[in-house]
């Protein structure tokens, strides 16, 4: 870096003159001098602030500054003078963006990505206008008052920006407000609507007036009666409401009311940690956001949708929710709404009603060149009353005229209704009529058909035609014509998933034709084939889940994932164990990729407790897998997990299999505890392995890599091999193709190359850049973390700052207490290193009302202890700091640590002793000795907060 250059991180305002071109055409000279004072103003403000202006392309000024607050301060001031300057030509008003980040530097200039978002968050607003990135934001929380304020704009998708920026409008006395010229991004997951929505205006104004006054909107009816579609559209209308968006939960696949929170937390790619589950998670994900929840088909899961729908209202006080259901949640301060079916004409009536506005929309898309005349059109009222306008109905009658008349419809439902009541006048029930209507429709099919109908009832969450195939019938006939028929009789849904086409039955469908199944006593039989079905594809899928492809098999897999728990219980119910473990084995890259550590843990003791026999090494393989998984997020159980792995491989006499177990006992201790007895049983692991490096376990090269990962990420740094460990595992998965695993092992070999040296930041770098590119977001966040610290111990604390905030908020979504509550340590120092003291303080008060949650207090205490007394210190409390200080010094670290704890101890103590005195410092710090550590956090709570 150029010397008197801002460097590092570097904070850019980025200015551009609004409308300048017609304003020289207009007026060349007078915009000359307006110019000029324009030009004197940024170059006077910029040098005021710090800041070194290094480019001036036309009108535009480009100005670099060291510290964000700079930015702003400079930001301000120049549109104050703009705004109160005597205009010797045509007025000037500028518009500015401020972003945060690193850039290269090459003779007083700067290149790089940051400047292109930099500029891209300036073309966004308009004249008088500065705003500015979410990451300038978040370290300028210090630097908002005295008139100053920024606005939350929403996220927006800026020109050239595959991600969304979330811009922030700087409030000012001066400033002025417009609509930003980027369009805002409303975040949601509704999705693009398959067909068009028919009727229902006084239902959706109603549900917006409700929606106003109401936090909970249940919408209830029959099945058939268009609940979800409703809500969905209602969502879709109230997008522009809710800051933070739109998002509908889908219920219908659960098995369980337990699994309530947890398609909530999907939804939000939330998950839990071993200390925090996933309700907290949850709800402390949303407690700040201001969104519609929609949680559609409650009435199978109602006591967990209505208990965990009460938690989300009582913890997160800007959410509103709106559920479908059969029947009232029975939460206090609910509205409910029962939801009617769509109007049907009166006989001899005019008009048309909206069950025949439906009727006729869905026709023309069956039916090509779709004309009907007059008496059709009596045919259509009289279906329409006959189905008593249930859309369900509705649309099921409407697919049938691609083989009959209206009329001949018309004659076909009098009928079969007959049948069904007695009577063509007989009135049924609403839930009866749709249940005739699809018995109507059903009975119509052909064997093969119906065959086909009852049996894909089986799948979660749709199915793609080798699933259907799986099931089908032997020799039913060719699935994909009769998948193809049920289409076109809306039994069936095709839905585009990624490059490939899945299908779906709709829920009161789905419902009816697993009644049918269980008719025709099939259900034992389906749901094996089924499960057999997903034990083979996965054992397909996972290989691609460690190469190149993984991302797409990834995807795969979370589309079948509902299928795949299906088949876990069928399993598990049959007492198929070893189709059970080799399963689960096969699935542990994709848990790991994504972060469902503490689920597949779960899945895995299902079987693993059953008392049946099965294959040993099938068992030792899922012990070795769950431990490891454990190890990684940090819990106490996976060492009982390792070392029942390892009796099992010690009577299996394979040293083999003994050495990985070996090897997950020493990654699970030294993860879980600081107990030294880790490094035997890693030294002894590779001892083993490396005289029985077979059975392979994996394919040999990743087998091999993955090893290596293991050693290099859980040995001590001061191991000689520990350099060579990840050189292996680093240049093997780049060789694989395995961007994932390249990432882990570039993020766990730092210490190998020494914790704070340019090699670990540029590894960190890395490893970031891949996990954001394969979305793995848990290890990203770990990245983010560690980058933070290094960067924190190389006094570089704005870089630090960003990097811990963005960790701190992934690892809270994460659940992960520990390592957030290690983030938030690291991010409170460098933001006392910025002397953004208050936000320093009030980030520890967060861990301390947290500490409880927090496993290995042998670890997590000294940490906490040492950062209230640096924030302390960096605010000037000085006897506060060294009664925190004599509190920390009290408490040895009980690991080794990157930079010694004492040397940090040592320099704070001198500068307290250097303000108050010997003897008043010792006095102080003997008071802090002496605390508990209970009384002392709850003194240092009340001093932060102040």
């Amino acid at each position: 870096m150029t010397a008197g250059y801002p460097s590092g991180v570097v904070s850019f305002l980025m200015t551009d003159v609004e409308d300048s071109t017609s304003a020289w055409e207009s007026d060349p000279s007078g915009m000359a001098a307006s110019l000029a004072l324009h030009d004197s103003f940024c170059r006077d403000v910029a040098s005021e602030h710090g800041g070194y202006v290094f480019s001036t392309a036309g009108d535009a000024f480009a100005i670099a500054f060291q510290h964000p607050g700079d930015a702003l301060d400079a930001s301000v001031e120049i549109q104050r003078r703009l705004m109160s300057a005597q205009w010797p030509g045509p007025p000037i008003r500028v518009r500015m963006g401020i972003h945060t980040g690193t850039a290269d530097e090459r003779d007083g200039d700067y290149f790089g990505p940051t400047l292109n978002r930099a500029a891209r968050v300036m073309t966004a607003g308009n004249g008088g206008q500065v705003l500015v990135s979410s990451v300038t934001t978040e370290l300028l929380k210090s630097r908002i008052g005295g008139g100053v304020d920024l606005i939350d704009r929403g996220a927006h998708r800026l020109s050239g920006m595959s991600e969304a920026e979330r811009l922030f409008e700087v409030s000012h006395p001066w400033a002025v407000t417009a609509e930003l010229r980027t369009p805002r991004i409303q975040p949601t997951n509704l999705g693009e609507p398959l067909s068009s929505f028919v009727g229902r205006e006084r239902e959706l104004a109603e549900i917006t007036r409700r929606l106003e006054s109401a936090r909970l909107v249940v919408l209830a009816g029959a099945g058939g009666t268009g609940k979800t579609r409703l809500a969905v559209e209602s969502g879709r209308v109230s997008l522009s409401s809710f800051a933070d968006g739109v998002w509908i939960v889908e219920l219908a696949t659960l098995s369980s009311p337990a699994l309530v929170m947890t398609a909530i937390g999907d939804v939000f790619s939330l998950r839990p940690g071993e200390h925090a589950s996933i309700e907290e998670v949850v709800v402390r994900h949303l407690w700040s956001r201001q969104l519609l929840l929609i949680v559609d088909n409650c009435e199978h899961v109602l006591e967990g949708a209505a208990s965990d729908i009460r938690l989300i209202l009582e913890g997160a006080p800007n959410v509103r929710v709106m559920a479908t259901s059969r029947e009232s949640l029975g939460i206090e301060g609910e509205s409910l709404l029962a939801v009617p079916p769509l109007g049907v004409p009166d006989e001899g009536g005019s008009g048309t009603a909206d069950s025949v506005k439906l009727f006729l929309d869905r026709a023309a898309s069956s039916v090509a060149d779709f004309d009907p005349g007059p008496e059709d059109r009596r045919a259509i009222e009289r279906i329409c009353r006959r189905l008593d306008g249930i859309p369900l109905g509705v649309e099921l009658a409407a697919a049938r005229l691609r083989s009959l008349s209206a009329t001949e419809l018309a004659a076909r439902l009098d009928e079969s209704f007959q049948i069904l009541t007695g009577s063509t006048k007989s009135t049924l029930p609403r839930h009866r009529t749709l249940e005739a209507t699809i018995d109507w429709s059903h009975d119509l099919l052909a064997s093969a058909e119906r065959e086909l109908f009852r049996r894909v009832s089986v799948f979660r969450g749709g199915f793609d035609l080798a699933a259907a195939e799986a099931v089908g019938k032997p020799g039913s006939g060719d699935v994909l014509d009769l998948l193809d028929s049920l289409v076109d009789k809306s039994l069936v849904v095709p839905v585009r998933h990624e490059h490939a086409v899945r299908f779906r039955m709709l829920e009161p469908i789905r419902q009816y034709a697993g009644r049918r199944l269980e008719e025709a006593g099939e259900v034992a039989e389906v749901q094996d084939a089924h499960a057999s079905h997903f034990v083979a594809w996965v054992a397909v899928a996972a290989p691609y889940t460690r190469g190149p492809a993984q991302v797409e098999w990834d995807h795969q897999i979370d589309a079948d994932y509902d299928n795949i728990r299906l088949a876990f219980e069928t399993l598990l119910a049959s007492n198929r164990l070893d189709n059970y473990f080799s399963m689960a084995f096969d699935l542990f890259v994709y848990w790991v990729h994504s972060g469902l550590q503490l689920e597949a843990i779960d899945t895995c003791l299902k079987g693993l407790e059953r008392s049946e026999p099965a294959e040993l090494l099938g068992r030792i393989k899922v012990w070795h897998v769950t431990a490891l998984m454990g190890a990684e997020i940090t819990s106490p159980a996976a060492i009982e997990h390792a070392r029942r792995g390892l009796e099992l491989a010690q009577q299996s006499r394979d040293p083999n299999a003994i050495g990985r177990m070996e090897l997950a006992v020493g990654a699970a201790i030294r993860h879980a505890t600081t107990d030294p007895e880790y490094l035997g049983h890693l030294v002894d692991a590779r001892g083993v392995l490396a005289e029985a490096p077979e059975p392979r376990w994996w394919e040999p090269a990743w087998d091999t890599a993955f090893v290596n990962l293991i050693l290099s990420a859980y040995l001590p740094t001061t191991d000689e091999q520990v350099r060579e460990h990840s050189e292996v595992a680093t240049t093997s998965f780049e060789r694989i193709g395995d961007r994932a695993m390249l990432g882990a092992s570039l993020f766990e070999g730092i210490g190998g190359h020494g914790f704070v040296s340019d090699r670990s930041v540029a590894d960190l770098r890395r490893a970031v850049e891949i996990f954001e590119e394969v979305r793995a977001e848990h290890w990203q966040a770990h990245a983010r973390m560690n980058l933070g610290m290094i960067l924190k111990l190389r006094d570089q604390p704005e870089e630090a700052a960003i990097h811990l905030t963005q960790a701190a908020d992934q690892l809270d979504d994460l659940g992960d207490v520990f390592c957030w509550a290690t983030s938030i340590r690291a991010l409170s120092q460098s933001e006392a290193a910025l002397g953004i003291v208050e936000s320093a303080q009030t980030r520890l008060v967060e861990v301390i009302d947290r500490f409880d949650q927090l496993p290995m207090h042998e670890i997590a205490l000294p940490r906490t202890l040492d950062a209230i007394a640096i924030a302390l210190d960096a605010a000037d409390r000085y006897l506060e700091a060294t009664v925190a200080l004599g509190r920390a010094e009290s408490v040895e670290f009980p690991v080794e640590s990157v930079i010694p704890r004492t040397s940090v101890l040592e320099e704070m103590a001198s500068r307290l002793v250097a303000v108050l005195g010997a003897q008043e410092a010792a006095r102080l710090r003997a008071e802090g000795a002496a605390m508990t550590p209970r009384a002392f956090l709850t003194r240092a709570r009340d001093w932060l907060a102040r």
